[in-house]
């Protein structure tokens, strides 16, 4: 039976396996990634990983959640500032975060077509919802910081994160679009998007 773990150990665990989960899960996918190994690069037991986690895939979803809400923070710090020009500054930033997303192993991994169709079949409709509830209030505060500045042409929260994934999910289709031309197909894609988003 797994020992109990102090307050502070709980939190040193739950980042360790945030940490090297993402690590795994970049390198091996997540069909070849076990709870052993993930407890294993964690430093602690396969039965103490269950008193965080009740399986790989939730804390998957933990990790992704997670990588999310540090990149929104990001994108908001960005888009905060002032700028002569929004939609400039609108396309920096986006393409500044589809870089890295497309650098990222563990989110280069996600965005293979067989890791995202498991993921997408094992994530529950809860946490689906809460993936989705989470881009809209990250819109909604996008929203509102550009209402204050005038230079916003659309306000549906809902409809700008439709915007925001529809460009992230383009990389799932990376081979088909063609990977010679994705670069210039992204370009023309977002150029028009922030067209029809932000006034000049």
């Amino acid at each position: 039976m797994p020992r109990g773990f102090t307050d502070q150990e709980k939190q040193n665990i739950h980042n360790r396996l945030l940490e090297t989960g993402k690590e795994a899960f970049g390198l091996y996918g997540i069909k070849k990634t076990s709870v052993e190994d993930l407890a294993r690069k964690a430093g602690i037991s396969k039965g103490a990983f269950y008193q965080f986690f009740s399986s790989k895939e939730e804390l998957y979803f933990a990790i992704m959640r997670h990588y999310e809400t540090v990149q929104h923070e990001r994108m908001y710090d960005l888009l905060s500032k002032n700028s002569d020009n929004a939609r400039v500054q609108l396309k920096i930033v986006i393409t500044s975060i589809m870089d890295q997303v497309d650098k990222d192993p563990f989110t280069r991994k996600i965005l293979s077509g067989d890791e995202f169709e498991y993921l997408w079949q094992k994530f529950t409709p809860e946490q689906l919802q809460t993936a989705m509830e989470a881009d809209v209030d990250f819109a909604s505060k996008l929203v509102e910081t550009w209402k204050e500045k005038g230079k916003l042409k659309v306000e549906d929260p809902k409809l700008v994160t439709g915007v925001f994934r529809a460009l992230f999910f383009l990389y799932l289709h990376k081979r088909d679009i063609g990977e010679e031309v994705f670069p210039s197909v992204v370009d023309l894609l977002l150029e028009s998007s922030i067209e029809k988003l932000i006034e000049e």
